[in-house]
């Protein structure tokens, strides 16, 4: 007669076998939003932990009202929201603005603004809405604002999990057409001086990534993505300028694994300070900082 042996029971119903839905590991998305209160990643909150972590973190995940907005970022935000009006009038059929329309815009822009704004030096709320006039005269007049390419999308908002292991990639682009050959991704900058090749590479990463999240678009219409930018100078006399690029697969690949390793940081809550003249100037939140004893 055989012994009796013990043997691990054999599950027939393979439903019985499934994990516990509630043990298991939370998402990309779900950690995001524990760690920075929203589920997804936008090329804002990597570009700022990049730039200084102890920002991100103080921005991010402690939550911290920032001291002042820069005039810098509420003048590119008012000259962004005329421009955008400007297409948005094209894709409804309506006849584009003119400067005073423009302006109006730029000026809502200005007195929405509810945080103390810090002017740089011999900056003023009058001398730059002259400044924003003369650029949007110059805008207007250049053949560049009228694209010789179908409308697709004005501020389209574009998101997806792009990156294993990684949140939802959240993008907006401020302009997407059809040309014969591409779909192109177009985002608008302003200046204080023209852009450099050096410029196109530093600003290259947020557009790579953002021909990710365009990738089911220009699959429909079987065409690849390329990107380009519309400069808008702070001259004396305004120049508008235009930067394509054809994006390579490997910066592509190269981008993610970058934007895949500032996951891994963030969730570490790595708060160091990178102190320098340049982060440390314009940074909004140098009281906070100052106040941890990082920053003399």
């Amino acid at each position: 007669m055989n012994p009796i042996t013990s043997s691990p029971p054999v599950f027939r119903n393979a439903l019985r076998r499934m994990p516990d839905a509630a043990n298991a590991p939370p998402t990309p998305n779900e950690i995001a939003q524990k760690l920075i209160h929203r589920d997804y990643l936008s090329w804002s909150s990597i570009s700022t932990f990049l730039r200084c972590p102890k920002r991100f973190k103080s921005q991010y995940i402690d939550g911290i009202e920032p001291d002042f907005v820069s005039s810098n970022l509420v003048f590119g935000s008012a000259i962004h929201s005329a421009v955008e009006s400007v297409y948005r009038a094209l894709f409804a059929g309506k006849v584009s603005p003119d400067v005073d329309d423009l302006l109006k815009v730029f000026d809502s822009v200005w007195k929405e603004e509810t945080r103390p704004i810090r002017y740089g030096k011999n900056e003023s709320t009058e001398s730059l809405r002259d400044l924003a006039r003369r650029m949007l005269d110059a805008f207007l007049a250049s053949p560049d604002h009228l694209p010789d390419a179908e409308l697709i999308g004005v501020e389209e908002e574009l998101r997806g999990a792009i990156i294993d292991g990684v949140p939802d990639i959240l993008g907006r682009v401020d302009l997407i057409v059809r040309t014969d050959r591409a779909i192109r991704l177009i985002d608008f900058k302003t200046s204080k001086a023209s852009w450099s090749a050096a410029k196109i590479e530093e600003s290259a990463p947020q557009m790579l990534l953002y021909t990710k999240l365009a990738a089911p678009i220009a699959r429909s219409f079987d065409l690849p993505v390329e990107v380009a930018w519309v400069v808008l100078t702070k001259h004396k006399q305004p120049r508008i300028e235009t930067h394509c690029l054809a994006p390579n697969p490997d910066r592509v690949g190269h981008t993610c694994a970058m934007v895949r390793e500032v996951w891994r940081a963030m969730q570490q809550r790595y708060g160091y300070a990178i102190p320098s003249a340049m982060n440390c100037s314009t940074c909004p939140f140098q009281e906070t900082c100052s106040a941890w004893g990082e920053i003399t």
